[in-house]
């Protein structure tokens, strides 16, 4: 009763077992093993064609791959009986058998692979890398390709590999993002464990995305991550987004090293201000109107050379020309030296600063 109990059980275990050995990370030991072993039979069989057949070592170890390989050329074979049998036992009866297990541990363990990459369950061991961790909770996946595309455009950042940390793609990552060369790990980021599975410490820059841009509660989660960050190690770069503005300095102490707004709307905020930090307060001020804020002024002006055009205003206190428009098109930042003709100009001014249609007339007349 004892034995066909084990018998049972390790019956069962053999059921299950062969969809699990390729979980274990022992596969090139299992691999190398195979390799070794049917190595060993073709050294036994070439010293067997040696001894029996008086084979020269060249023809005994061709003899024994093309057999092995069933490739069967026939212009040596054994013909004793010591040879014939010693054929039979370790090439025929174990060898052609091991290499065609050889084959299928290898093929099988290729395709959980591509399964582990494609479902987010690989652990691609990067360095030096992008880490984009959690997505937006609406139109996720049209914010994240813009964002995506945001940093390949980007010269300073574009060569470095991407890998998102989120539950949002539990199945497959949309074609539209896997295209631009990410990859992604699914898991939320409030687990050390993932954390160190998208090789966090090792991160060039991380970005911490607020998933819900409407709800305060989402900045406790991004205080959460940041202070895992922080325990695991990590000299990478962070941006944090902060829902409310109160925030900002907690979210700093947690380990952020910049510190923005959710904007959906413009993904390429984010971008920029990773590789200009300091460039999100800039911009943030821009949506404040009590800040500085931008004023258009439409007057018209002729032949004007821009770098003269903007020196003038700042001389007198007019602001700084920042684009002009001609026939309904607003051209931002010209050349220097480029000469310019419009319908209007736009300023940047100060907080409070009042600027009058005459003062920029005068400007635009000197």
């Amino acid at each position: 009763m004892i034995v066909s109990r084990l018998l049972n059980r390790r019956w069962r275990q053999r059921r299950y077992s062969k969809y699990t050995r390729h979980y274990t990370p022992d596969f090139s030991v299992r691999l190398l093993k195979l390799a070794a072993f049917l190595f060993v039979l073709v050294l036994i069989n070439t010293a067997g064609m040696m001894f029996f057949e008086g084979q020269s070592l060249g023809d005994a170890l061709w003899m024994g791959v093309t057999t092995i390989t069933t490739v069967g050329y026939g212009d040596i074979s054994p013909s004793t009986a010591g040879g014939r049998l010693i054929t039979v036992i370790f090439l025929y009866a174990l060898g052609i058998s091991i290499l065609a297990h050889l084959f299928t541990e290898f093929i099988e363990h290729r395709l959980w692979v591509s399964a582990e990459k494609k479902y987010g369950r690989w652990r691609w061991n990067m360095k030096d890398h992008i880490l984009i961790i959690n997505t937006p909770a609406i139109d996720s996946d049209n914010y994240l390709r813009k964002l995506l595309q945001q940093i390949r455009m980007t010269p300073a950042l574009s060569e470095y590999p991407v890998q998102i940390l989120t539950d949002k793609f539990n199945k497959v990552l949309p074609k539209e993002i896997a295209a631009l060369g990410v990859v992604h790990f699914s898991g939320n980021a409030e687990n050390s464990e993932n954390l160190c599975a998208v090789n966090a410490s090792d991160a060039k820059y991380i970005i911490v995305i607020a998933s819900d841009r409407a709800d305060p509660q989402a900045d406790s989660l991004t205080f959460d991550v940041l202070d895992r960050i922080r325990e695991i190690g990590s000299n990478a770069m962070v941006l944090a987004e902060a829902v409310n503005d109160d925030n900002r300095e907690r979210l700093q102490r947690a380990g952020a090293n910049i510190v923005v707004r959710p904007i959906r709307a413009y993904p390429g905020f984010l971008v920029r201000s990773l590789v200009a930090p300091g460039t999100e307060e800039v911009l943030e001020d821009f949506f404040t109107h009590d800040n500085a804020h931008m004023h258009r002024f439409d007057v018209h002006f002729q032949d004007q050379c821009w770098q003269e055009l903007i020196c003038r205003f700042v001389t007198s206190g007019a602001g700084i020309p920042m684009a002009y428009v001609v026939d309904g098109e607003v051209r931002c930042n010209p050349e220097p030296t480029a000469v310019c003709s419009g319908d209007a100009i736009i300023t940047l001014l100060n907080d409070g600063q009042t600027v009058t249609e005459q003062q920029v007339k005068a400007c635009l007349n000197q």
